[in-house]
C-alpha cells in the first residue's frame, strides 16, 4: 500500500488541515498507548511518534473520528506485518467517518473489533480481510458499493440495523460462527453466492430492496428470515442448512425460488407477490397461512445438490408437506411429495390444487385399524385419521375430499382420486339426516361401494349368480321327485 505523509501544516491557524472529531462532547478518539489525545489532533511531530510507535498487532481507537484517507493508509502502512497484510489488535471505529473508496483489503483484525454507527461515505472493500475476534457493524452506514468478497470472520458477526445504500457483495464469504443481519438494510443488490455460515445465518426482519442471491450457499444450522421483506425476489438456493430455513411472514415482491436441502423449511404466514417455487431434498414443509398470488409450486429433488455435499442426517430425499391448511394460491402444484401426515382443512381454493407424480397418502384398511403410509389400504387425509371412527360429520372433509379427487385424477392411475370419491360418498352416508337417502346410500356402499368398488360388486354378483343357480337346481330337483312320485303312484294304482 501506498505511503501518504501528512500534509505539511501552515503555520496559523494549526489545526486547519488537521481532521475534527465528529463526537459532540470533546474528543472519544484515542491512540491506544500514545499521547492520550485524538490521532486528528495530533502536531505532525506528535503524529510521526504516534505512527512510529505503531507495530504490527498494535490496538486503534479512532472513535468518532472523521479519518481522512492519508491518516487511513499511515495506519495500516505502520502495521504491516511480513506477510503484506495489515494487522490490528483491538480496533474501535465506533461513530467514525471513514473516506470514500477505503481501501481495508486483506488486512487482519486479531482482536475485536467495533464499527458501530461508523460511516463510510463512499465505496469499500474488505476483500480477503481477516478477523479473528468478535466484530461488530452495529448500525454502521456504507454510502457506496461495499464487498466483503472471501472474508473470513472467526468469530460472532452482528451487522444488525446496517444500511448498504449500494451492492453489498458477500460472495466466498467465509463466518466460522454466528452472522446476524437482524433489521438490516439493503437498498442494492445482495449477493452471498458460495458464502458458508458456521452457526445461523439470521436475517429476521431484514429489508431487501435489490435483486437478493444465495447460491451454493451452506448454513450449520439455520437459515432465518422471517419477517423479512424482499422487494425484487429471492433465489434461495441451490442451499443446504443442517437446520430449519425459515420464511415465516416474510414479504417477498417479485417470485421467491427455494431451492435447499434442510430438515425443515417453513413458510407460515408468507406472502409471495409472484411465483413460488419450492424444490427440496430431506425436507419438511409447512406453508400454513401461506399466501401466494402467483402459480406455486412443490417437488422432490430426486438427486443430490451438485458441489454441496449433503450433511449426516439426511434421511428420504422426498419433501414431507405438513400443513396447506388456511394456504391461499391462485395455482398450487405438487410433485413427488409425501403428503401422509398434511392438514387440508381450510385450505382457500382447493380447486386451484394439482397433484401429480408419486404422491403418498396416509392409508387405513377399515375403521378399526389405521395404518398411515400403507400402500394396500385405501387413500385418506391426516384429518380423517385423526378423527376417528366416533368422530362428527365435518361436511367441510367431504368437500375437501371432492376437490382432492379432482385434483387427483392423473396421480397413480386414478386410484387416489377414487378413494377420495369414496370417502367423500362415505362422509355424506354418516351425515345424511333423511332416512330414505341414507337407506338408499346404506344399500350402494353394501352392494358396489358407490359403484367405485368392483370387487364388492362382482362379489354380489356372484352370490346372486350362486343363490340363482341353487335355487334353479333345487327347483328342478323338485320337479324330478315330484315326476318319480307321481309315476310311482301311478304303477301301486294299476
Amino acid at each position: 500500500m501506498t505511503h501518504h505523509e501528512p500534509p505539511h501544516r501552515p503555520a496559523a491557524p494549526p489545526t486547519v488541515f488537521w481532521p475534527r472529531c465528529t463526537a459532540v462532547h470533546g474528543c472519544t478518539g484515542r491512540a491506544a498507548g500514545e499521547l492520550g489525545s485524538c490521532a486528528a489532533h495530533l502536531r505532525p511531530r506528535e503524529f510521526e511518534r504516534f505512527v512510529a510507535a505503531l507495530r504490527p498487532g498494535a490496538d486503534v481507537d479512532l472513535r468518532g473520528v472523521t479519518v481522512p484517507a492519508w491518516l487511513l493508509d499511515a495506519v495500516l502502512d505502520a502495521v504491516t506485518g511480513p506477510d503484506g497484510r495489515p494487522h490490528l489488535g483491538r480496533t474501535r471505529f465506533d461513530g467514525a467517518v471513514l473516506p470514500s473508496d477505503a481501501a481495508l483489503r486483506g488486512f487482519c483484525v486479531e482482536g475485536d473489533s467495533s464499527f458501530d454507527g461508523a460511516c463510510f461515505l463512499g465505496g469499500v472493500s474488505f476483500y480477503d480481510a481477516r478477523f479473528f475476534g468478535n466484530v461488530s457493524f452495529r448500525g454502521a452506514r456504507f454510502g457506496r458499493n461495499v464487498s466483503f468478497h472471501e472474508a473470513r470472520f472467526h468469530r460472532h458477526v452482528s451487522f444488525e440495523e446496517a444500511v448498504f445504500t449500494g451492492d453489498a457483495v458477500f460472495g466466498g464469504t467465509r463466518w466460522h460462527a454466528d452472522a446476524s443481519f437482524r433489521n438490516s438494510v439493503f437498498m442494492g443488490a445482495a449477493c452471498f453466492d458460495r458464502a458458508r455460515f458456521g452457526r445461523d445465518a439470521a436475517m429476521q426482519a431484514a429489508c431487501f430492496g435489490g435483486p437478493v442471491s444465495f447460491k451454493r450457499v451452506r448454513v450449520t444450522r439455520h437459515a432465518r428470515f422471517e419477517r423479512t421483506r424482499f422487494r425484487h425476489g429471492v433465489w434461495l438456493g441451490p442451499l443446504v442448512a443442517g437446520g430449519r430455513i425459515g420464511l415465516t411472514d416474510a414479504t417477498v415482491h417479485g417470485g421467491l425460488r427455494v431451492h435447499a436441502a434442510a430438515p425443515l423449511v417453513t413458510a407460515r404466514g408468507a406472502t409471495v407477490h409472484g411465483e413460488a417455487d419450492f424444490r427440496l431434498r430431506h425436507a419438511e414443509l409447512d406453508l400454513e397461512d401461506a399466501l401466494f398470488e402467483g402459480p406455486a409450486a412443490v417437488r422432490s429433488l430426486a438427486h443430490p445438490i451438485q458441489g454441496l455435499a449433503e450433511p449426516a442426517w439426511a434421511g428420504p430425499p422426498a419433501v414431507r408437506l405438513t400443513s396447506l391448511r388456511r394456504a391461499d394460491a391462485t395455482g398450487l402444484l405438487l410433485t413427488d411429495v409425501d403428503l401422509s401426515g398434511c392438514g387440508f382443512l381450510g385450505l382457500r381454493r382447493p380447486d386451484a390444487l394439482r397433484i401429480t407424480g408419486d404422491c403418498t397418502f396416509a392409508t387405513v384398511t377399515d375403521r378399526r385399524r389405521l395404518r398411515p403410509g400403507h400402500r394396500g389400504g385405501r387413500a385418506v387425509l391426516a384429518e380423517d385419521l385423526s378423527r376417528g371412527g366416533d368422530a362428527p360429520y365435518d361436511d367441510r372433509l367431504r368437500v375437501l375430499y371432492l376437490a382432492l379427487a379432482r385434483a387427483t385424477a392423473d396421480a397413480d392411475r386414478g386410484r387416489v382420486a377414487r378413494d377420495f370419491r369414496y370417502s367423500a360418498l362415505e362422509m355424506r352416508r354418516h351425515g345424511e339426516r333423511d332416512p330414505w337417502r341414507r337407506a338408499g346410500l346404506h344399500l350402494l356402499w353394501i352392494t358396489c361401494g358407490y359403484g367405485l368398488r368392483a370387487g364388492r360388486a362382482v362379489a354380489w354378483l356372484a352370490v346372486i349368480v350362486a343363490l340363482v343357480c341353487y335355487g334353479a337346481s333345487f327347483l328342478q330337483h323338485g320337479d324330478q321327485a315330484d315326476s318319480v312320485h307321481t309315476a310311482h303312484l301311478g304303477g301301486r294304482n294299476t
